[in-house]
């Protein structure tokens, strides 16, 4: 793994592990197209696609169930 993706993953992994306050900063349209996005960089094999992946994950498991 690269050293952008292990920075990367540090930050991604960090609020987890540190239990960092959450911040209420985006609305739900821009929180789905921000996964979006993150899958789109995901899907290619470049700088930062295993940090996007790891990331997609977890704000889509935080996203409300769609109905």
């Amino acid at each position: 793994m690269s050293d952008m993706n292990d920075r990367l993953l540090s930050l991604v992994d960090g609020v987890v592990d540190l239990d960092e306050e959450r911040l209420p900063l985006l609305t739900l349209r821009e929180a789905q197209a921000a996964i979006e996005l993150l899958r789109l960089l995901a899907a290619g094999d470049g700088e930062g696609s295993h940090a996007a992946r790891h990331l997609a994950r977890n704000l889509g498991r935080r996203m409300p169930s769609e109905h």
